[in-house]
């Protein structure tokens, strides 16, 4: 994993790779992103 070596350029490659296949798998599942982004202000508080 990127992270333990400190690598901030495959980090942002991992992050990025994490990213987009969410966002397959919540559009595949039709799921809004306004959903998600609800879930994230609720844990927020």
């Amino acid at each position: 994993m990127a992270c333990k070596d400190d690598d901030a350029v495959a980090i942002a490659a991992e992050v990025a790779d994490l990213f987009y296949h969410t966002l397959v798998a919540i559009a595949h599942h039709n799921v809004d992103i306004r959903a998600v982004y609800q879930k994230l202000q609720e844990r927020r508080r």
